[in-house]
């Protein structure tokens, strides 16, 4: 029976947190895929389910198997690398060496009609005949360094495919051989024979896949836009797949001058089946890919698939093409982080693996992919199959398995590990599905190690006993009690973080007369830049950019303020604004409620003095009011002042056109900054006072005028302050 766990209310048992949950949810196939499958198999509509059992059957030596082939008796031969030996597998598992190669990699093999099994080698590339009592001889050495796939023709003569120089060579029984095809490319790669004898190749580094006709004639059945080439095959209807790369290093087939990184019961019938027709494509014409390669680029491959339509420019790093006899060609499955190391088609379905983990595919239709099973190894090398069995082989290490047609009594995934971004506590958890168990665990470091919790299973009612922390990763072991398939679509793991409290990282005071206005609805009178700007907390002089929800206006005697806050937790914040003059010891509020991040006080709220402000955030817009948590700073201490200074000019003397002037003034708040003096209300010219800088709230200047004309004159003068209120005093003067 199905059963559904539904989430239950945690907002009671949690103190002091946050009320927000976040839901960490995982029902799709890429969000599946993105964790580790073991026994399991995620179907194109996201669901696990068990997998095929996959069981090893030899287990080489060596760390990579390039080629692989099975003859009429049920034996597989495996071609490995890098120490040039073949093995013998015989059906009931049994393995032997069977020669041991003067080269040090064997990318090919093919079994003659006589079971004759020959074995090509790199680097300087030779083929050698080898027979069933492990003797061996050179049969034909074309002088290349790389022998990449090797198919025999209608006629049973012997196709060899090379790099460096992209040759196909045909050769006869006794070893006679000819050019049969001289490519364009630097390698030839990959090789199938289809019904009516035609070679299908592709290559490196145009990623044709070419259609070459018994008497060498070639034809470009489909230029790929991309550059290797690296597997093609041959189904039983004719429909011919390619397995295309975008490789930036050339033939990627972990060959002789690379290393491969290094990686990691009977029950419910799974059918899997490939017809005895294609048994034969895969033993005679898919046996001489090398189609193993180097360590995949995009490493786990997270839910980057792609199936159905799409183009080959389009960032994708591996392609396969659907060509049907017909010439359409369509992408039936695409990544930009998995690599296709090898085909094989069946009468329904489409299999292929990758270098991800080892995966091996199901495609039955490009809708509906699924991600078969996962091996134990880091990839899955090559496929093939004798009759109804399908065995797959491997690299790091180099393994020989076979996929059955049961699926496993059990399998587990572990999901991809969730970082909340906090330190949190966890919800009940809810899934779907039948013969699932759930277990989690937690930590604190962002990859499982010896601090994590140990795996733990849910309560009766999905509740998480893994401690609060950061991380967290949940686990599900699928169990089948013999009648009916164990499944699960989905989980839900709902979490809250620790509450952070706010921090307000900057207060900017903008320079008197500029008020913030929050309809941005036109550029008259808007100011901006560093001629808004006091400074912020520390005394700086700092750009400042208008935000888009309040514009800068000129208004007489307005101070507005501006300030940046942020929460961890993405909280809602409520800010209150309060002040202290500077000779008052308690804070005073002048606001609160605040929503945005600016505030103008108006020129009648607050008489002039010197005054510090607090801005105070607090995540009660997203909290209980007995949990909010609150954060605050406060600006530099700072002048409001909208009076003038006073000024007065007193006539202290006068020496024939010349009078001597003397002028007090002083401001009771703000300190005094410029002077100037104009006389018969002509030009405005600085004046300096008797100490020689304008710099107090009070300075003293002793004025004597230019030679004047005899008659009245009326000499001003004109005094600013720090916030540029401006106070005048004059003197009328007689000259006689």
């Amino acid at each position: 029976m199905k059963k559904i766990f539904w989430l239950l209310p945690i907002a009671l048992v949690l103190p002091a947190l946050a009320v927000i949950p976040q839901f960490w949810e995982t029902r799709t196939y890429d969000q599946f895929r993105r964790g580790d499958l073991t026994g399991l198999s995620v179907t194109g509509d996201g669901q696990l389910m068990l997998a095929p059992s996959f069981d090893l059957v030899f287990g080489t030596p060596d760390p990579i198997i390039f080629s692989a082939v099975t003859d009429r008796a049920g034996n597989v031969y495996l071609g490995t690398g890098h120490d040039g030996k073949v093995y013998k597998v015989d059906d009931g598992g049994n393995g032997s060496v069977l020669a041991d190669l003067e080269e040090l990699d064997v990318l090919a093999l093919a079994l003659g009609d006589d079971n004759s099994l020959f074995a090509a080698t790199s680097p300087n590339g030779k083929v050698y005949r080898i027979t069933s009592d492990g003797d061996t001889n050179v049969f034909f050495e074309p002088e290349a360094r790389y022998i990449w796939s090797m198919v025999f023709d209608r006629e049973g003569r012997l196709l060899v495919a090379t790099g460096d120089e992209g040759v196909i060579y045909r050769v006869d029984d006794d070893g006679e051989s000819e050019i049969f095809y001289d490519s364009e490319e630097t390698h030839i790669i990959t090789m199938a024979l289809d019904r009516a004898g035609n070679v299908i190749a592709g290559g490196d580094p145009k990623g044709y896949v070419y259609k070459i006709s018994e008497d060498g004639q070639p034809f470009v059945l489909y230029d790929s836009g991309m550059r290797e080439v690296r597997s093609v095959v041959v189904a039983d209807d004719g429909t011919i797949y390619a397995a295309v790369l975008d490789s930036p290093d050339g033939p990627g087939l972990g060959g002789p001058d690379r290393s491969l990184t290094q990686g990691r019961g009977q029950g419910p019938t799974v059918s899997i089946t490939v017809g005895a027709e294609q048994g034969a494509f895969a033993e005679q014409n898919g046996n001489g890919q090398g189609n193993t390669g180097a360590a995949n680029a995009g490493g786990r491959g997270r839910g980057n698939a792609r199936v159905g339509g799409g183009n080959a420019d389009d960032g994708a790093q591996s392609v396969i093409l659907q060509i049907t006899p017909e010439g359409a060609v369509s992408h039936i499955w695409e990544s930009d982080d998995e690599m296709v190391f090898a085909l094989l088609p069946g009468p329904d379905r489409l299999l292929f693996s990758t270098g991800t983990e080892g995966r091996i595919y199901s495609l039955q239709t490009p809708e509906l992919p699924t991600l078969l099973l996962e091996s134990t190894e880091e990839q899955t090398t090559r496929l093939l199959a004798r009759g109804d069995r399908i065995f797959a082989t491997s690299s790091n290490a180099g393994k020989l398995f076979e996929i059955g047609d049961t699926a496993a009594a059990s399998g587990s995934y572990e999901s991809i590990v969730r970082d909340t971004g906090a330190i949190s506590s966890w919800g009940k958890a809810s899934w779907t599905g039948d013969g699932v168990e759930i277990l989690t665990r937690s930590g604190n470091t962002e990859s499982p190690d010896q601090t994590w919790s140990d795996w733990a299973a849910l309560t009766v009612d999905g509740g998480v006993t893994s401690p609060r922390a950061r991380f967290v990763q949940w686990r599900a072991v699928l169990t089948s009690n013999g009648n009916e398939n164990p499944k699960l679509s989905s989980v839900t793991l709902p979490y809250l973080q620790q509450n952070f409290r706010p921090e307000v990282s900057e207060i900017n005071v903008l320079r008197p007369g500029i008020a913030l206005q929050a309809l941005p609805t036109g550029n008259n009178n808007t100011v901006t830049g560093n001629a808004i700007n006091r400074g912020g907390v520390s005394g700086r002089v700092l750009p400042t950019t208008p935000r888009p929800n309040a514009r800068n206006v000129l208004r007489p005697g307005a101070q507005s303020l501006r300030w940046t806050a942020r929460d961890e937790n993405n909280d809602v914040l409520i800010y209150s604004l309060l002040y202290r003059a500077g000779n008052e010891g308690e804070w005073k509020e002048l606001e609160t409620d605040i929503t945005e991040s600016y505030y103008t006080v108006r020129p009648d709220t607050l008489p002039d003095g010197t005054y510090v402000f607090r801005v105070v955030a607090s995540d009660v817009g997203s909290n209980p009011p007995g949990r909010a948590l609150t954060g605050q700073m406060e600006t530099r201490p700072f002048a409001m002042d909208n009076t003038p200074p006073g000024v007065t000019v007193e006539q202290r003397g006068l020496e024939g056109g010349q009078v001597n002037l003397h002028v007090d003034a002083s401001d009771e708040t703000s300190t005094l900054k410029q002077a100037e003096v104009s006389v018969d209300a002509g030009q405005w010219r600085p004046v300096f006072p008797v100490d020689g800088i304008v710099d107090s709230q009070s300075e003293i200047f002793e004025f004597s005028s230019l030679e004047l004309d005899s008659g009245e004159h009326v000499v001003a003068f004109r005094i600013y302050d720090q916030n540029d209120n401006v106070g005048i005093g004059k003197a009328i003067v007689q000259i006689p």
